[in-house]
């Protein structure tokens, strides 16, 4: 499945995207998404669980304090891969694709 509304953007009307899709158009089902539709897209509900974990109901004196609260958590996705693939298997289940 590929989002019409991000193959109307001007990047991807390249002649090289172009002949791709021509080319590979049995394969390809164009699907039309609303411009902004966070619920297809995994990196939302992770930037949602990084503003829970990292800035949600916090006072910041200083920006670096704030940096300093998002940096430590990214770390914790590092050093946790499990935070991430929740973030994917929850999407997975909400939209019945095969794991």
């Amino acid at each position: 499945m590929v989002n019409k509304s991000a193959l109307s953007r001007p990047y991807h009307g390249s002649k090289v995207v172009n002949e791709f899709k021509l080319a590979n158009a049995a394969r390809l089902t164009i699907e039309r998404l609303p411009a902004f539709s966070p619920d297809y897209n995994p990196i939302e509900k992770l930037w949602k669980n990084t503003k829970r974990d990292s800035t949600h109901m916090k006072y910041f004196k200083t920006f670096e304090d704030l940096y300093d609260s998002v940096i430590t958590t990214f770390k914790t996705y590092m050093q946790d891969a499990s935070k991430v693939l929740c973030v994917m298997k929850k999407m997975r289940e909400d939209f019945a694709i095969p794991a």
